[in-house]
This record gives C-alpha cells, structure tokens and sequence, in this order.
C-alpha cells in the first residue's frame, strides 16, 4: 500500500463520494471514519445499531468484483447511481462503488431524511439508487414522490426487511424495488429479492444463514478472521427457491415465561396500517423477564437513525428503559 488515509467523521457526502472513487481507481488504501487500520485496501465500520462496532476489511479485488457482479445481476451497463445512504456507510459506499459514472450525491445522504426536502433538490440524470425502506415510505407519501422513484431503473431497499405492504404499494406504483440482505462482512446486499448472486453461496443449516463468497471479508481488524462460510447472525429460511430473512438468532427473550423472538412483535406491528417501519426492544424486567417495548415509524412518528439509515436500537434501549441519551 502506498498511502493510508482515514475520512473523517465531518466530510461532506460529495466530497466523501469522490475521494473514494479517487482510492479505488488508484488502488490506495482507505479508512472508514472509527475504522482501525490494518493490511487490507478498504476497512468498513458496522455500523452498530444493536452492539458495539467491528472494523471490517476487504481487498480492492473483492470490492471490484461485487461491483461488477452487482451491475450483472441488475443489467446495469453503466447507470449512473443516486448516492443517500452515507457514502462511508457500507450502503452508501458500495453505491459509489457500482457506478460506472461519478454518482450523483445528495448534500443530505447519512442525515434525517425529508422527502419534499430531497425532492425540491434533486436535479435529475441518475438511473438508479440505493435507500432503506424508511426512505422509499416517505417519499410514496411526498407528492411527485411516486413518479421521482419510477424514474428510477431500479431501487435496492437495503438495510432491513422490506414490509409486504410497501412491496406490494411499489408493485402497483410501478416501481422495481429491489429487497437485498447481506451485511459489512459481504460488502452489503448480495442477495437480491431473495436470490444469492452468482458466485455467493447462502446455506441455511437448523435456520441459522451461513455465506460465502468471493465479496466475505477476511478478518474483522485487528481480528479476529472471520470463519467461512460466514455465520450472519441471522435466522432464515428457504420458501420457493428463495431467502427468507426471519431474524436474529439472539434476539429471543423470555417474556412472561414464553420465549419470543423480538421480530415476531415487529412484524406485529408493521401489520398494522400506516406503520413504515418497527423495532422491538428487550427491557429486563424483574417479575417477567423482560417486557418489550415497540418503537414504530409512521406519518406521525420517526426512529432516531444512524447516518448509515438503520434505526438506533441503542438509542432506543435508552429511551425504554427511561435513560437519557449518552453524550460521547
């Protein structure tokens, strides 16, 4: 490696977009924002939502090739690429990644996210994009929102399930949303709408997701390696030829005597109508174990984010069990 360089926490998302696509080209080492260094071209931070964050590094190759498998499986030829996810997101830097042409970014991307805001904002020329489903939520409900997101060749819908409803809404609007899983250690989404890449082996084996792949890191940084085929952390499923993402393997808690996994309260609510979004949070509690507290998005109510779009479940902990917000 010839030089090193760690992008700070403050940098501007188009500035950020292009320093990155400058590394990549030259080959040059780079550093996530909190990422620790070591012997690999590009270290990614996880983004540590629920538990503490990992470094995590890959080689340019493996970048390179999920890149171009990516643009493969989508029939992408050279779209140009809408940049909203933080470009030091995993997202939002595999989207500066896959196009062909220097992406569009918006001033905003990895920050609340305000649909009229965006779209007085947005100039036009991309042909595809990257969102969660938060994203993709507001803006059906934002005028002109609906035709901006058909402009669009296709949107991958990262970062968290993508609620039945919302699916089926993208459907009828004529939109081609995209589902994708995967996670820092498979340089994002390889798995689209349910559909390993080619190349990527998913395995469920007594429903926990095992993947392997030329896009698996090799080590988290400083380590330890990481164990192939990889271990998601995730619970699943094979239905009709197809991923089925059910949730954490640890996040099931006693409640009231009854163990209970917390997506089955988040799929509860997302359920209900006009719910966007839904993330359950384990309180210990004395007398029954733990009692659940369930955070919604809706027209009305937000979840506190991080830059990279996720929900802050630790923020969310601390607001469950009656704490103020941590200052760093």
């Amino acid at each position: 490696m010839v030089a090193v360089t760690q992008l700070p926490d403050d940098l501007a998302a188009e500035v950020a977009a292009v320093r990155i696509r400058r590394h990549l080209a030259d080959g040059e080492q780079l550093l996530m924002p909190g990422a620790a260094s070591g012997d690999f071209g590009v270290i990614l931070r996880t983004s540590g939502s629920s538990r503490k964050a990992k470094s995590v590094g890959h080689s340019f190759e493996a970048v390179q090739w999920a890149a171009s498998t990516s643009r493969e499986v989508l029939g992408d030829p050279g779209w140009r690429w809408l940049v909203v996810l933080a470009p030091t997101s995993t997202g939002g830097f595999m989207t500066v990644a896959r196009s062909a042409e220097p992406p569009l970014v918006w001033p905003g991307a990895g920050g609340p996210f305000d649909a009229g805001q965006f779209l007085s904002w947005y100039p036009g020329g991309a042909e595809a994009t990257s969102m969660v489903s938060t994203h993709v939520a507001r803006l059906l409900q934002a005028p002109g929102g609906a035709a901006f997101l058909r402009t669009m060749r296709c949107v991958l819908v990262g970062g968290g399930p993508l609620p039945t409803a919302l699916r089926q809404r993208c459907d009828e609007e004529g939109i081609r949303a995209i589902a994708t899983y995967g996670a820092t250690e498979t340089l994002g989404g390889c798995v689209y709408d349910g559909l390993p890449w080619p190349g990527v082996l998913v395995d469920v084996v007594d429903g926990h997701i095992f993947i392997d792949g030329p896009n698996v890191a090799a080590s988290y940084v400083p380590g330890p390696e990481i164990e192939r085929p990889w271990p998601s952390g995730d619970l699943g499923r094979w239905a009709d030829g197809r991923l089925q993402v059910l949730g954490r393997d640890d996040d099931q808690v006693p409640v009231k005597g009854v163990n209970r996994h917390l997506s089955e309260f988040e799929r509860e609510a997302l359920a209900r109508p006009g719910v966007v979004e839904a993330v359950a949070i384990a309180v210990p509690d004395g007398a029954d174990g733990y009692r659940i507290e369930v955070f919604v998005e809706d027209a009305t109510e937000t979840l506190p984010r991080l830059s990279t779009g996720k929900p802050d479940r630790q923020e969310l902990f601390r607001r469950a069990s009656g704490q103020h917000r941590r200052v760093d």
